[in-house]
């Protein structure tokens, strides 16, 4: 790689439940409850996955959105 070369990391859409400690650096188990509160909406396709966006909100307070 040259010396004014950037490396780009796209953030995912979608991000697995098992990966949101990596992402967000909050444990799978916190979003399992906040599922359970409705606050957030895992979503079941390939796995379990949550969209990153929601989960942002979430972590900034906002309300759930009705959207999901």
């Amino acid at each position: 790689m040259g010396k004014h070369e950037q490396i780009t990391i796209t953030r995912p859409l979608w991000v697995r439940v098992s990966d949101v400690a990596h992402w967000f650096g909050i444990s799978r188990a916190t979003v399992y409850r906040a599922a359970a509160r409705g606050e957030i909406t895992i979503h079941r396709q390939r796995g379990s996955r949550v969209n990153a966006d929601e989960m942002d909100a979430w972590l900034r307070g906002e309300p759930p959105s009705s959207a999901s």
